[in-house]
């Protein structure tokens, strides 16, 4: 074939250089006449004594032809055959090797990626192009066969997609491929900025939708906005952060699960039904519903939480009207008009219409959720609420940083009896002292990252001019090294502390892991935070699709990697690592012991341990799917992330809080509750209300609209079918009375945990009456990890040791730092020597 494809470009171009040839010829014969033309009419002005010729006398209205109309037919002639073949060649230096290509899949003889004993060995016998071009040409040839001969109708554009999402599923789980919709909610949550209303809408679930065999135990919503509820490009995945409420209804084990009579699988199975049905049901009655409405644009027209929408303009909104439908509806260009109908409960009998008419706008969602003083102002701690890392998030806190400083001043001047500013006006912000401002606490819990300038612009405002920020480098990706180039604009004399949780993720990680190997704040919180430290890039892609791949890792200033697992690709087929019956892949982790941590050292000297460790090796698995047994790797990772300085233990949940909160009870009540009540000016959750709300839970339960054992119901459930297909009688019976034990002690968290239910419902009733921003500042009252992080501030010699300075906030001696200590509430985590960069 390569033959073949050497003769026909020597070919093509043999027969191009004849044809060029031919244009010479003609061209040169072409100006020879010309030239012998000229010649004649000179000699008829000079001495000639020639007679002269007889000349054809020519119409006055002729004129004279030009060179193309002589020629243009022969030069056509030539020219045309000699584009056509040289397009003939380019095509075949173009396409040739790919045809090879297609050639040598089909040759058994020809050495492939596949039939090679070790398939990365590939990469050296052959060259890139022919690395991609053979999986290409076998996955074309699939899906053709299946578009073509398959027993039914195929979505090619499914297949698709699944086939490269299981793709990039095997690299990690933030390299994925983004359709159209994804890749525009992407760009918006990275922009984060849209044309809309400023909405953020929940719907139910469609009758129809009975492809899912999952007993319901809550109505499940979908919670769609401008971008702002899409995972950031660099944010973490579901795992660990999800509730753990069962509603997976799927055993893993039904290989081993022995067969059940006829009777009771029908009759579990039309248990199953049932349940689906009318939680279906229920939710698509309550249609299309208001989760958020934002302050400065829906909030503002009149929009509230709870508000059922009815219609958008002239369309409405049927139950099975879906989420992405109405969000498409509002949004539109920016000025444009969008009228929005509504009921209220509470308003009239809760039936009668409200219609309000919205411009739309460009739609900004502000990272800072809120800042403010916390506790007594006259304690001047600030605190700011950072929920994300989009292109504005160094503004926005920048703008809160200055707006605290400026009203410590003021707090300040009040105290001193001083004036105010001249004429009474307040001072700009950019003048106000820093120093007056004590303490402030950046919340990053749940912060799940997003783009690394920002990130870096974010540390910017807190470390010294000139600091090393965050480095990244990769295979592909060229070694970055990112340092501060501006002052601070938080003073050294501000106490600082940073907050987080085990949710706290990448770009939340390099600001913390910054403010710690720079010693500048403290990062408090319960552990660990997420560990994810890989930087993604968005590919733009053919069909307004895109692609977000992983290109490095994260490095903080002292050298420590944030990331906590180390991705491996698992090959193929049974020889995949860690790889499921069920198609997912598991990475095992577990504690690292303390003396194989590698050491790190802050500015200060202080010690700082990196998690991050890989065992890998080989062991013998069995898929429940297969008889067979495949060696498979078996990846086991430790802990990454930033680990804190100072512990702060959360307030934990009790079994009954995490169930009401997931099956939407709060919210239930508090639409019933806002029917016939209104609220006052010092509104608490009296007795009699949350006597009513236990009346309200114990008939949803008495209904079937929500089960009080939901968090146990999935093994119960497993368990049953188990007992009932081995004829243990006694023992289901014994299981029933179990199931009503787990009930009834449930129930008694509601007087063992009453302070803590009733704070979550009066912030659930508030929430549909107030902006977000104040019900975040009055949950701040309850919130006891922020009282224990403004506690630190107030302690001066406390939050000196803990970074290993003197009261003046100079590093102590390298001899003076007790080596011994290890983070918690009241000792930190300290070190031997000075700061020690390895990129």
């Amino acid at each position: 074939m390569r033959h073949l494809f050497m003769l026909t470009t020597t070919l093509c171009l043999c027969v191009e250089g004849f044809q060029t040839t031919q244009v010479t010829n003609i061209v040169a014969r072409t100006r020879d006449q010309a030239g012998s033309k000229t010649s004649t009419r000179l000699n008829l002005f000079g001495i000639n004594t020639k007679k002269d010729e007889p000349k054809e006398i020519e119409p006055e209205d002729e004129e004279p032809k030009s060179f193309l109309q002589v020629h243009g037919s022969t030069m056509l002639k030539v020219v045309l055959p000699s584009f056509i073949s040289g397009g003939i060649a380019t095509l075949g230096v173009l396409f040739l090797p790919l045809i090879s290509d297609y050639y040598a899949a089909f040759d058994p003889t020809e050495p492939n990626f596949y039939n090679k004993d070790n398939p990365s060995k590939v990469s050296t016998d052959q060259n890139n192009l022919n690395n991609v071009n053979q999986p290409v040409i076998l996955f074309e040839t699939i899906l053709n066969d299946l578009n073509n001969a398959y027993v039914d109708d195929v979505d090619i554009q499914k297949l698709f997609e699944t086939g490269v999402k299981a793709m990039t599923a095997s690299l990690d789980p933030y390299t994925e491929f983004e359709s159209r919709t994804e890749a525009m909610e992407l760009e918006e949550s990275v922009s984060g900025k849209y044309g809309g209303v400023g909405l953020v809408i929940r719907g139910g679930m469609n009758l129809g939708d009975d492809e899912d065999d999952t007993p319901i135990v809550n109505n499940i919503e979908k919670i769609e906005t401008g971008g702002s509820q899409t995972s950031s490009p660099v944010s973490p995945p579901a795992q660990g952060s999800s509730p753990p409420v069962a509603v997976n209804g799927g055993g893993s084990d039904k290989s081993i699960t022995p067969k059940i009579s006829s009777d009771d699988e029908s009759d579990e199975v039309d248990i199953d039904d049932i349940e689906r049905k009318r939680a279906r049901q229920k939710s698509m009655e309550d249609g299309i519903r208001v989760v958020s409405a934002f302050e400065g644009y829906a909030y503002d027209a009149g929009m509230r939480v709870g508000d059922k929408l009815l219609a958008i303009d002239d369309w409405a909104i049927t139950p099975t009207t879906s989420v992405d439908e109405v969000r498409n509806h509002l949004r539109g260009d920016p000025g444009t008009e969008v009228s929005i109908k509504f009921v209220r409960d509470g308003v009239g009998d809760g039936r009668e219409p409200q219609t309000i008419t919205i411009k739309r706008s460009i739609v900004s969602i502000p990272d800072v959720k809120y800042f403010g003083f916390y506790g007594d102002p006259k304690d001047r701690i600030g605190y700011i609420d950072l929920s994300g890392f989009a292109n504005d998030a160094g503004r926005e806190v920048r703008f809160a940083i200055r707006a605290l400083q400026h009203g410590a001043e003021m707090i300040a001047r009040e105290e001193e009896n001083g004036p105010q500013g001249e004429g009474g006006e307040l001072f700009n912000l950019a003048d106000a002292d820093p120093t007056k401002l004590k303490g402030l606490i950046l919340d990053l819990r749940s912060n799940p990252g997003g783009l690394l300038t920002s990130a870096v612009d974010v540390s910017t405002l807190f470390v010294p001019n000139g600091s090393d920020i965050v480095s990244a480098k990769g295979r592909g990706f060229p070694e970055s090294l990112y340092r501060s180039k501006t002052e601070p604009t938080l003073s050294s004399q501000t106490n600082f502390a940073v907050l987080v949780n085990d949710q706290t993720a990448s770009a939340a990680e390099i600001v913390s892991g910054a403010v710690q190997d720079l010693d500048v704040g403290v990062v408090v919180g319960k552990g660990r935070t997420f560990g994810k430290g890989l930087v993604q890039n968005v590919q733009d892609l053919p069909y307004q699709t895109a692609l977000k791949y992983t290109v490095a890792k994260y490095y903080t200033p002292s050298g420590r990697c944030i990331q906590s697992t180390e991705y491996k690709e698992g090959g193929r087929g049974d020889d995949a690592a860690s790889s499921l019956s069920d198609g997912t892949r598991s990475y095992k982790s577990r504690k690292v012991a303390d003396k194989d941590r590698s050491i790190f050292y802050t500015a200060h000297g202080r010690v700082v341990k990196d998690g991050v460790s890989v065992l890998d090796y080989a062991c013998l698995s069995h898929s429940p799917s297969n008889s067979s047994s495949a060696l498979t790797r078996i990846l086991e990772t430790y802990q990454g992330g930033v680990e804190v300085d100072y512990k702060a233990e959360p307030q934990k949940a009790s079994p009954l809080e995490v169930i009401l909160l997931n099956t939407g009870a709060y919210a239930d009540f508090a639409a019933e509750w806002s029917k016939t009540h209104e609220l006052t000016d010092n509104f608490k959750v009296d007795e009699t209300t949350y006597q009513d709300f236990q009346r309200f839970i114990q008939k949803r339960q008495d209904s079937g609209d929500m089960k009080l054992e939901v968090l146990y119901d999935l093994p119960l459930r497993d368990l049953q079918k188990k007992l009932k297909a081995s004829k243990f009688d006694s023992s289901s019976r014994e299981l029933d009375k179990l199931r009503a034990d787990i009930i009834k002690d449930v129930k008694q968290d509601f007087t063992k945990y009453k302070k803590e239910i009733i704070e979550d419902l009066e912030q659930t009733i508030l929430s549909r009456y107030l902006p977000d921003s104040m019900v975040i500042a009055r949950g701040l009252k309850n919130d006891v990890q922020v009282a224990e992080t403004a506690k630190l501030l107030k302690n001066d010699k406390e939050y000196n040791r803990l970074l290993a300075r003197d009261k003046n906030g100079v590093a102590i001696e390298k001899s003076e730092v007790d080596t011994t200590s290890s983070a918690s509430t009241s000792t930190p985590s300290q070190g031997l020597q000075t700061l020690q960069t390895q990129w």
